[in-house]
């Protein structure tokens, strides 16, 4: 990838969503935005729908027993919004799973 791909051009905005996310995958995100890059949870999660559409694999990511969830208000990306809703309808799983779907899979490859 080159340096000018890592730009976003401006009709890709950010909108605001709020989205339930798995609390000890959200914590993994908050602590390598706090420790490890000069990023946002935000923008994070961005890449992890970036990565999550590139691959083209979307699978179910089922909640794990006993797992709290909470109500984030996030900012995505229009672009990773309107992937995640084709990933939605072409298999009927939720956005919200397909979400933490990806940040499992970012996580995971860590």
């Amino acid at each position: 990838m080159n340096a000018e791909q890592r730009l976003y051009l401006k009709n890709n905005k950010k909108i605001q969503k709020c989205v339930n996310l798995d609390d000890d995958l959200y914590n993994a995100l908050k602590k390598l935005s706090e420790k490890k890059y000069d990023a946002t949870v935000s923008d994070i999660i961005n890449i992890c729908i970036e990565n999550y559409i590139y691959e083209n694999n979307p699978q179910y990511y089922p909640k794990k027993e006993n797992e709290l969830t909470t109500i984030r208000s996030v900012m995505i990306r229009k672009e990773n919004i309107e992937g995640l809703s084709k990933f939605q309808s072409k298999t009927g799983i939720s956005f919200t799973r397909l979400l933490n779907g990806a940040i499992y899979n970012f996580i995971k490859k860590l």
